[in-house]
């Protein structure tokens, strides 16, 4: 690999990381979007299954794992400093103590289900780009995210629902998250696609790399 794409790949996983937090801080705003009730994370969130395939690209699918398990990990600790932090003696009255504690520790059920759903979508979208890139080379690559995005994404959304609401809500009310949201984050993801084009295939070199044990 070059100097100039190792510069790249450090670019485009730090906008990775950078992209699953402030997605999450995007969706504490309540939107609606092509007429669905959505929030900001729906809009910020499916760039980072294109940023993971920028890095796939750049770097390979070993790389590609070890930044989606970087970001949950990252992810993992903001929130535990957040829940230190909202319990500290704050320089505020009680009321604004309580609201602050409240925005920076949310529910660890629902923590929890974002993150195992996160990584487990985002492995998946790794496969996915891989089997792609294997059988049709540098080829259609729209084809590696378009493909890997729309199985990611729905899958992203019904895992997060499953294990944060199951048991809680009705089918018609899991269908009803499910349907509008995953429609959303669908379009921005197709967006975000050309992005695939803006880093070159890693190299030989980098691949013998990858094979060191």
């Amino acid at each position: 690999m070059s100097i100039r794409n190792l510069h790249i790949l450090i670019l485009v996983s730090v906008a990775y990381v950078a992209a699953q937090m402030v997605a999450d801080i995007a969706g504490l705003r309540d939107l609606i979007l092509f007429g669905i009730a959505a929030d900001g994370f729906s809009i910020v969130y499916p760039m980072t299954f294109t940023l993971r395939d920028m890095a796939h690209k750049l770097a390979g699918a070993h790389v590609a794992r070890a930044l989606i398990i970087a970001a949950a990990v990252t992810y993992l600790v903001a929130q535990a400093f957040f829940a230190i932090i909202a319990g500290l003696p704050p320089q505020m009255s009680e009321a604004e103590r309580i609201s602050l504690g409240a925005l920076l520790t949310p529910e660890w059920r629902f923590l929890l289900a974002a993150v195992l759903a996160s990584v487990i979508s985002q492995l998946v979208d790794t496969e996915i780009y891989t089997r792609w890139a294997r059988r049709f080379g540098q080829r259609n690559q729209w084809g590696r995210v378009l493909t890997s995005n729309i199985i990611s994404i729905p899958l992203d959304r019904m895992l997060f629902l499953v294990l944060a609401l199951a048991g809680t809500i009705s089918i018609d009310r899991f269908l009803e998250l499910f349907i509008g949201v995953t429609i959303v984050r669908l379009v921005f993801g197709i967006i975000t696609i050309p992005g695939i084009y803006l880093v070159e295939e890693h190299s030989e070199d980098w691949i013998k790399m990858t094979q060191i044990r």
